[in-house]
């Protein structure tokens, strides 16, 4: 196919006339007009022929029949006289030299079909749906002319045929589906698409694509035009059919698109507050709009979107700080490894990212009709369950309590042994069982204090100085002094306690527990448990560089008692002071002090137990006399 200029040419005179269509695979024009006299020249001289012809044929008649054969079978294989077709003279011509006039003289192949469009003319060619004659057919035709019949109804034909001439119509055939697809072909650059405008999220701002029309063409009537115009045996050498194409409007407006960048602004005009409780965090503008996108609606508006994907990403330092893990159940073992009993689990609780992005996704869409307005957002938390429940653990122990703990921190030195001295008191006594009734004394729970054993030089207090190293196992006062705190603090029967010499800042004011022996003289602590139930006792270690830590937990059934500590109630007291001493056993200017400050003072504590009815239990108080212990700092002369 080509395009060309648009032109129109009438039809030659003589040219065959239009006949009405048949289409189907090949399609072909209907039966020819009636059939038109000869030429004045053609018909004397037939007309002479003819006074021959009838009177030669009259004589043949009378004499016999078999003259009427000889006169069919002379022309057999040729076109009887008088025989046109589409203004062809094919009198006496056999198959093949009318075939070849026909196709010399009927070039219904040649011309073209133009498509005038609104983006030029397309050329379409005869050719390209093959449109002709149907030879085979005609040539058929013209030698079955005057043929059938009886032998009179023959001699009447053939002679009116002869005298009179016989015109047979030369109907167009051509391909209907070829011009079909040709005409499709041609109208398919025309259908193009609309173009919705489009919007997209930038670092600063929205990129807005504008808007672009489409067209259509319905190639139904122009293909019905085209197969009405070719099938004409008299149709011009060049056809030309108009084409016009529909608009087709974009879906999406650069109006909607505008709005929608309006809407999206308004999203993301300021930053957005998160909060849980008292804290709060803020989510940038700049972050939100990386969350905006767009979706169309039926009506073919814009509407802002919030991907609820993209904000757990803003939420991963908010979901840290808000974590809380989940403490599963814990097998409480003796020291003999028997399971007596279980720590109860408890849920954990973490920020809940789906929730949360829905509240924050929602927050920033009321800001549309709220003109901007800002809202901050809560999160939502939830649940962490644990590895192991306490339902869980409960099938193979009971559940125990934890009644009491207590932790105190101490520096890692050569004063506890590096820790040996505190902690291993702890080990031995983690996991005893104290049965109802039962006293713990922390001597013979601990055994004897022994190198052998772990147990190194410590620190004590020897008269007016400290001894940094001058004992065996220096230092575990600091586990003593925890254990008694957690067995107070569990409401238990407490018995033998001792204050220090001198108050240690490390521990609570007034509830301190020293222990020693020197000679047959003993410091002891000790208390008994009193609830009518187990008590199992842990001792924990921990540390964290150079600080150590020692725990320890009284866990068992919890009867309903409870326990109030007062205030520690401090009198006499004498200020403490610190001062130097130049020393030849350091070098020049070098400081090291050797003695801390403590005031002098007297300190009373009260505790009260009660029972689950509120009567009470017990009721003491701890008298603790400190001594005047003043600073020395030794510097090197």
């Amino acid at each position: 196919m080509t395009r060309t200029p648009d032109s129109s040419a009438p039809s030659e005179p003589g040219e065959p006339g239009p006949a009405a269509p048949v289409v189907e695979s090949d399609t072909v024009a209907g039966d020819g007009p009636l059939p038109s006299p000869a030429p004045p020249r053609l018909r004397r001289r037939l007309g002479l022929f003819a006074v021959a012809f009838v009177l030669g044929l009259v004589a043949v008649i009378a004499v016999s029949g078999a003259g009427l054969a000889a006169w069919d079978s002379s022309y057999g294989a040729r076109v009887l006289p008088g025989v046109h077709v589409g203004g062809i003279d094919l009198s006496g011509l056999d198959r093949a030299s009318a075939a070849a006039a026909l196709r010399a003289g009927l070039l219904y192949d040649q011309g073209e079909l133009i498509l005038r469009t609104p983006g030029g003319d397309v050329s379409i060619p005869y050719s390209a749906f093959n449109r002709r004659a149907d030879v085979d057919a005609l040539v058929d035709a013209a030698l079955g002319s005057a043929r059938t019949g009886d032998l009179a109804t023959r001699v009447v034909s053939q002679l009116g045929q002869a005298v009179h001439g016989v015109s047979l119509a030369a109907p167009v055939v051509f391909d209907g589906q070829a011009l079909a697809a040709a005409v499709t072909a041609a109208l398919a650059p025309l259908d193009a698409g609309p173009v919705d405008a489009t919007i997209a999220v930038t670092h600063t701002g929205y990129a807005v694509t504008p808007a672009r029309d489409g067209s259509s063409v319905d190639a139904a009537p122009v293909i019905a035009a085209a197969v009405a115009a070719v099938e004409q045996a008299g149709a011009a050498a060049q056809i030309v059919i108009p084409v016009t194409a529909s608009p087709v409007p974009a879906v999406v407006s650069d109006e909607a698109v505008r709005a929608a960048a309006f809407r999206a602004g308004l999203i993301t005009s300021s930053a957005i507050t998160i909060t849980s409780g008292k804290r709060s965090w803020t989510i940038t503008a700049a972050t939100i709009r990386t969350w905006v996108g767009f979706s169309a609606a039926p009506d073919g508006s814009l509407q802002p979107t919030i991907d609820l994907t993209k904000i757990p990403a803003a939420l991963k330092s908010v979901a840290k700080k808000l974590l809380t893990p989940a403490t599963s159940a814990v097998f409480l073992h003796a020291k003999s490894g028997t399971i007596v009993g279980v720590a109860a689990s408890a849920d954990g609780k973490q920020l809940d990212l789906a929730a949360t992005s829905r509240r924050i996704s929602d927050a920033l869409l009321a800001r549309i009709p709220a003109f901007g307005i800002a809202a901050p957002v809560k999160v939502a938390m939830a649940p962490v369950p644990p590895k192991l429940t306490t339902a869980q653990a409960k099938q193979k122990a009971p559940v125990l309590t934890l009644l009491g703990t207590w932790t105190t921190y101490f520096p890692i030195s050569d004063h506890n042994y590096f820790g040996a001295n505190i902690w291993i008191p702890a080990q031995i006594i983690n996991g005893t069982v104290l049965a109802a009734g039962q006293t713990l004394d922390w001597w013979n729970a601990v055994g004897d204090v022994t190198p052998a054993r772990g147990f190194g030089p410590g620190g004590v207090i020897q008269g007016d100085h400290t001894d940094p190293t001058g004992a065996l196992g220096g230092g575990m006062c600091s586990s003593s002094t925890t254990l008694f705190n957690a067995a107070l603090r569990a409401g238990l029967q407490m018995g033998a306690r001792g204050n220090h010499r001198y108050y240690i800042n490390r521990y609570p004011l007034g509830l301190d527990a020293t222990v020693w022996k020197v000679g047959t003289a003993v410091q002891d602590m000790s208390f008994t448990n009193d609830t009518g139930n187990p008590i199992l006792i842990l001792g924990i270690k921990s540390s964290s560089g150079s600080a150590g830590y020692v725990t320890y937990q009284l866990w068992g059934t919890p009867d309903g008692r409870s326990v109030s500590l007062s205030s520690p109630s401090v009198t006499n007291v004498v200020q403490a002071t610190t001062t130097t001493q130049l020393v030849g056993t350091l070098p020049h200017g070098v400081r090291n002090q050797t003695e801390y400050p403590s005031n002098e003072m007297d300190v009373a504590v009260t505790r009260q137990v009660k029972d689950k009815g509120g009567r009470l239990i017990h009721s003491e108080v701890w008298s603790s006399h400190y001594v005047l212990w003043n600073g020395i700092i030794q510097i090197g002369r």
